[in-house]
């Protein structure tokens, strides 16, 4: 049975197809079964672009001020690039495993609404959904990622 899964983005790829930013924020709510509670999560999506942009600021900030927590994110960054330059095309970085909020980075430079899809399957999968659909929700408030 496919799984329906709802994307509301409050930036212009959520009504645009045709728009590509470096990241974005979505929420997605399913029911995976009739009568079951909806799951939600609010994964922040984040283009190869963004990620190396992220670890060049992360190096320098270490290097103008080093502290253990900077050289932590750092060395995640570092990790999660030569996990996609090994031919990941898609990585998922999650606090614990019931992370309603995980990091899911791309291969690509920028992200669609096509991206965000393939994106959100990778990390659906990995939650043991196999077949799914997705439909954007139209949000009454559209916020320009800057």
């Amino acid at each position: 049975m496919t799984t329906l899964v709802s994307i509301e983005c409050n930036e212009h790829m959520g009504r645009d197809k045709s728009v590509r930013q470096p990241w974005s924020d979505v929420r997605i709510c399913f029911i995976t079964e009739p009568g079951a509670e909806t799951s939600e999560f609010e994964p922040t999506l984040i283009s190869r672009s963004c990620l190396e942009r992220d670890l060049r600021q992360a190096r320098e900030l270490e290097v103008k001020d080093p502290k253990p927590k900077r050289s932590e994110r750092t060395a995640k960054l570092q990790e999660i690039v030569e996990t996609l330059n090994n031919g990941v095309t898609c990585f998922v970085h999650s606090r614990s495993p019931d992370d309603r909020i995980p990091e899911i980075y791309t291969q690509h430079d920028y992200i669609d609404q096509e991206e965000a899809e393939r994106m959100l399957a990778h990390f659906l999968s990995s939650t043991g959904l196999k077949e799914i659909g997705f439909q954007w929700v139209w949000p009454d408030v559209v916020c320009s990622v800057g």
